[in-house]
């Protein structure tokens, strides 16, 4: 079985699990709802509109036309929602529901569309490209599906559309009973494991971390099967901000592991939230919980340790053995430190790039530490044991201090690519207690001592702030770095929209789980991708 073949395979069997498992199921497994015909299309002529393709309404609208022999779409109601949903009862197959005018319309937009349109008793039957479909109208929708069974027992529309979105997918994962679940997970698992098999051979001392990670996927995707709850994927587009809006949510069974999980993510206030401005071309922020983390990070970290040690006996550029021990000595205790911060209970990041001085590009980037103090004396033992090594420059220790925090001048071997973006100016690297920095670019001491003011007592923010949060507005970051001659800038330039543009990313809390959440704020760069691609 090939890696693509597998994958496959683990679809179909999603799919077949999602189908068969709404026969027992209280309400739609699946539904995808879509707020109406007409914002749809309103939807599509603002998009175009945006990318530069004018005209983009009345073309859709005379391919409508063109299809139904100019009859438009006669007895729908353009301006309802409409979807489709995979039933509680019946077959458990899926059902579309239509929003109607006119029954007696639609009746012969069918008619004329499928000749062999029948209506008996009410119950309408056609077929469309080979298939035979069944119909029936209920209220003010006409429900379709390739299965009779399934149109005697109706779902509500009104009650099933999520009217938050233009368009959504949700899929309630606790419907599905345990034997599709076994099954899902089996086939998933044997793919996962068959995928591995085939791919590259690890190096040596790879393997263990390769096997630790996959272990530790696996764990999760068996986790969010046994223990999700719903899965929602949403996107909107406001036409008066100019704001496109992707979410993708999900949530965990109450009470179970995976909900709490969630939930302690969600809710994590980010010690770094306050760096840069909102002006900064780029800025991300990461803060998540660590708790969860057990004997596959120690495995990962153990054979990591190994494989750095196997390549300082291999270093030709350490002299004899001492100086291999005393560098196997550094990493150890460099493992400490990371371990201990991680174990810590949360972790704390953050990077901004802005405009420095002299034209160059300031990068100002921080993380969270649970032994600052070991720290900066790993740093000041590395830096002497390295004393002889060209490529790392020169470091003046202690050139500054600032709000607890030691600063170290780095004055770099000249090296022309980094030259063009972050000039001539040293460099700084500070650590205290709590965290370590690296500042490069013109003016970047300032923005450093900046950033440790923001962080050294961050004020606690009137609203919960996002633990994770990326923002980058795509034209002000390509003229930042257009410097960088290698043909990406020019190549950048062609999406990156206008300078108004602008990408943001957060992560949010919601009711047992977390919602992922993309915004596109004056859409040009996001428009320009969906209509060339």
């Amino acid at each position: 079985m090939n890696r693509s073949m597998g994958w496959r395979m683990t679809s179909a069997v999603l799919v077949a699990a999602l189908m068969v498992s709404m026969v027992q199921a209280q309400q739609p497994t699946v539904v995808l709802s879509i707020r109406g015909i007409a914002p749809l299309i309103d939807d599509a002529e603002f998009l175009a509109n945006e990318a530069g393709q004018e005209g983009a309404k009345e073309g859709i609208q005379d391919a409508i036309n063109g299809f139904t022999g100019g009859k438009g779409l006669a007895g729908i109601d353009q301006t309802k929602p409409l979807g489709l949903y995979w039933n509680a009862t019946g077959a458990g197959m899926p059902v579309v529901f239509l929003p109607i005018t006119d029954a007696d319309d639609l009746k012969g937009l069918l008619t004329d569309l499928t000749p062999d349109f029948k209506d008996s008793k009410g119950q309408w039957t056609m077929t469309v490209n080979g298939t035979k479909l069944f119909a029936k109208v209920t209220g003010k929708y006409c429900f379709i599906s390739n299965d009779a069974s399934t149109l005697t027992k109706l779902a509500d529309p009104t009650k099933i559309v999520n009217a938050k979105y233009d368009v959504a997918l949700e899929a309630s994962i606790s419907s599905l009973p345990e034997e599709l679940k076994n099954v899902f997970l089996a086939q998933f698992e044997a793919s996962a494991r068959q995928s591995l098999e085939n791919g590259p051979e690890p190096g040596e001392g790879e393997k263990e971390i390769r096997d630790s990670v996959f272990e530790g996927m696996l764990g999760s995707v068996k986790s969010f099967v046994n223990d999700g709850d719903r899965v929602t994927l949403g996107f909107d587009v406001d036409e008066k901000t100019r704001l496109g809006a992707l979410d993708f949510s999900v949530t965990g069974k109450t009470g179970t592991t995976m909900a709490k999980s969630l939930t302690a993510f969600g809710k994590t206030q980010p010690v770094f939230g306050g760096i840069g401005s909102d002006t900064a071309p780029f800025r991300m922020v990461v803060s998540y919980p660590t708790t969860g983390i057990g004997e596959g990070f120690d495995a990962i970290m153990k054979a990591a340790q190994e494989k750095a040690n196997e390549e300082i006996d291999d270093n030709e550029k350490l002299k004899n053995d001492d100086e291999r021990a005393a560098a196997k000595k550094l990493l150890e205790r460099m493992f400490g430190v990371i371990t201990a911060t991680v174990k810590s209970g949360t972790m704390h990041s953050g990077i901004v790039l802005e405009k420095g001085t002299d034209d160059t590009v300031q990068m100002i980037g921080g993380m969270s530490v649970a032994k600052g103090d070991e720290v900066s004396k790993l740093i000041d033992d590395a830096v002497k044991l390295s004393k002889n090594n060209p490529d790392l420059g020169t470091v003046k220790f202690d050139a500054d201090k600032h709000a607890g925090a030691r600063i170290h001048a780095v004055t770099p071997e000249a090296n022309e690519e980094n030259e063009k973006l972050f000039g001539k100016s040293d460099a700084h690297l500070a650590v205290r207690a709590d965290s370590v920095w690296m500042a490069m670019g013109g003016g970047n001491l300032k923005g450093l001592k900046k950033a440790l003011d923001q962080t050294a007592k961050p004020a606690t923010p009137k609203t919960p702030q996002a633990p994770i949060s990326f923002q980058v507005k795509p034209a002000a970051l390509v003229l930042l770095m257009e410097k960088d001659d290698d043909g990406l800038i020019e190549r950048a330039k062609g999406v990156a929209g206008k300078p108004g543009d602008k990408l943001n990313v957060e992560v949010v809390p919601v009711t047992s789980g977390a919602k992922l959440r993309i915004e596109f704020v004056k859409t040009t760069a996001l428009t320009y991708f969906l209509m060339k691609n």
